[in-house]
């Protein structure tokens, strides 16, 4: 039976969404960020203010709504859980996929996009985010689509569909993230126009499309974002734009990155670990790709729409002073294929074999199998550490999963079948087993060392008032307001500091009559002379003898939660 390029396709998409399943279903949400967006979400529902995002309560300008309305619906279906929260990131993920296909097949043919689409699907950057509750794969799916249409038109020339799929695209993109989206495509556009000029030229009728396309995305975006502002007394543009746009470009927010000049040359370099680490098994290939570029990718088109796909994306963020890895998700469709049509040229002996197999190959395979063996020994360590009673299979597992990506990198070499016993897909595959292994043992470690759904349920099973006062001290992690999952009220949280609360300490909160729960970090307490015991609380659970991980913060940490009477 021959499959045809469609129902390969089909067969591709419905692998990778399952796979997001399992990974989706396999942890909890991560804090800090994955909680804070699905709680915004599901206080939309709650209060049923569909124009501002909330996060217990208070407002949240980080990101505009269309990610929170995308989890509406399979919240509303399924109730705020995890998996709910995830959905929309995993069906976006799946128009990104397609996205890198009719890239490839636009730059290499049908085989070239077909396999585009699964290195995508399978490098663990976009693996992970992928199952992320985040804006990052909503925003790469209108990025994505809009690189497609640019490389569309540049290989095939202009067609009817063109204008309208931009016009969502861009609009997607900025609903998403704000202008960042938007950004990157026109950055995109300016490199093929500045070095596609002398042989090809994408045409006035090109740039009339662009113009046409982000002026409907602006304008829709504005539709939305003035009444919200207004609703906010101005106050979702000042945060939005201020802090999250020009702030994030010019200082490191959150410690993400180094302050100051010398921070900021220091962190120059930041991307390109994170790009190796972010295309195992296929960074084995990088280093040879960037240094026989000329000979693997003799036309000019081609180069010229490869470098327009990576290099704006990687310039703009490593010149932005606020470093994440997630932050060059949007270079990973074209750096798929990239990928694929190097390998494809010496697989089909267009070009000359050993290439890949130089000193630049043999360094890259090195590097790759040096970044693989120590996330497995991270891995093995964080789950010996903090993995409770599962200490001695998880690393039996994690040693046998890394020693076979080492396996299989050292005997890649280019070969006409793409899935041999030294093909690349093969490489990706057996890598696609290490990331589930990852996955599974960092559910068990999590299971230990993010406590609210257990503190959830006991402050439900309450025989009193569901609704008493949650105060924490030391400890306010968000997934702990998303596992409480109390009805907000604008401008007040439900999980409240206990300092801002009772200044005066603990006996001032039993004097006012009011009953509660407190959550404490046990250091603390002894720090600062809190005994909730000496005025009648009541000792319902704690973290137990051996401290456990707060990973937000690379703390240990012990904790306690009382019911204050």
């Amino acid at each position: 039976m021959i499959w045809t390029v469609r129902a390969r396709l089909l067969l591709l998409l419905t692998g990778v969404f399952l796979l997001g399943l399992i990974l989706s279903s396999s942890t909890m949400l991560w804090d800090r960020d994955e909680p804070r967006f699905a709680r915004a979400a599901v206080e939309m529902v709650q209060s049923g203010d569909m124009l501002v995002p909330r996060f217990d309560g208070q407002l949240r300008a980080d990101k505009p709504p269309l990610v929170y309305w995308l989890m509406i619906p399979s919240i509303q279906w399924l109730g705020p859980s995890d998996l709910a929260s995830r959905i929309p990131s995993l069906l976006t993920g799946l128009i990104t996929v397609l996205a890198t296909f009719l890239i490839g097949r636009s730059l290499g043919g049908s085989e070239v996009g077909l396999k585009s689409a699964m290195v995508q699907a399978l490098l663990p950057l976009p693996l992970i985010i992928g199952t992320a509750a985040t804006a990052d794969s909503t925003m790469l799916a209108g990025v994505s689509l809009s690189l497609a249409v640019l490389v569309d038109h540049c290989s095939g020339g202009p067609r009817r569909w063109h204008l309208p799929i931009l016009m969502l695209s861009l609009t997607w993109a900025f609903m998403a993230k704000g202008p960042v989206g938007p950004l990157i495509f026109l950055m995109a556009s300016g490199t093929v126009a500045l070095l596609g000029k002398t042989h090809f030229s994408a045409g006035k009728s090109w740039w009339v499309t662009v113009l046409a396309s982000l002026g409907v995305a602006t304008a829709l975006f504005l539709a939305w974002a003035i009444p919200a502002n207004e609703a906010t007394g101005g106050e979702l543009g000042r945060v939005g734009i201020g802090r999250h746009l020009f702030d994030r470009t010019t200082t490191a927010l959150e410690s993400h990155g180094g302050g100051g000049w010398v921070g900021w040359l220091m962190g120059l370099p930041f991307y390109i670990p994170v790009l190796f680490l972010g295309t195992i098994p296929f960074s084995a290939l990088l280093l040879p790709i960037l240094v026989e570029r000329k000979k693997l990718f003799a036309s000019d088109h081609v180069k010229t729409l490869l470098a327009a796909l990576v290099i704006p994306t990687f310039l703009l963020m490593t010149l932005v002073a606020t470093k994440l890895p997630h932050y060059i998700l949007a270079l990973f469709p074209g750096v798929s294929v990239m990928l694929v049509l190097a390998w494809s040229e010496v697989a089909a002996g267009r070009v000359d074999i050993s290439l890949l197999n130089r000193w630049p190959g043999r360094i890259g395979r090195w590097v790759c199998a040096l970044l693989v063996v120590l996330l497995g020994g991270a891995v093995i360590d964080v789950s010996r550490r903090y993995g409770g009673e599962l200490e001695l299979w998880p690393c039996i597992v994690m040693v046998a999963c890394t020693g076979s990506v080492v396996s299989v990198v050292f005997r890649m070499r280019p070969a006409e079948f793409f899935f041999g016993s030294r093909g690349a897909g093969t490489a990706l595959l057996v890598a696609a087993i290490f990331w589930l292994s990852i996955f599974h043992i960092l559910e068990e470690v999590q299971q230990r060392c993010q406590p609210a759904p257990i503190i959830a349920s006991i402050v439900s099973a309450d025989e009193g008032d569901v609704t008493l006062p949650f105060f924490v001290h030391g400890y306010n992690e968000p997934s702990l307001v998303f596992a409480l999952n109390r009805e907000s009220v604008q401008g007040n949280k439900s999980v409240q500091q206990l300092s801002a609360r009772y200044p005066q300490g603990l006996e001032a909160g039993v004097a006012s009559g009011e009953s509660s729960w407190i959550l404490i970090r046990t250091d603390l307490k002894e720090r600062d002379g809190l005994d909730p015991l000496a005025v009648g609380g009541e000792l319902r659970w704690s973290s137990g003898t051996e401290p456990i991980l707060n990973y937000s913060t690379g703390r240990e940490i012990s904790l306690e939660l009382w019911r204050m009477p």
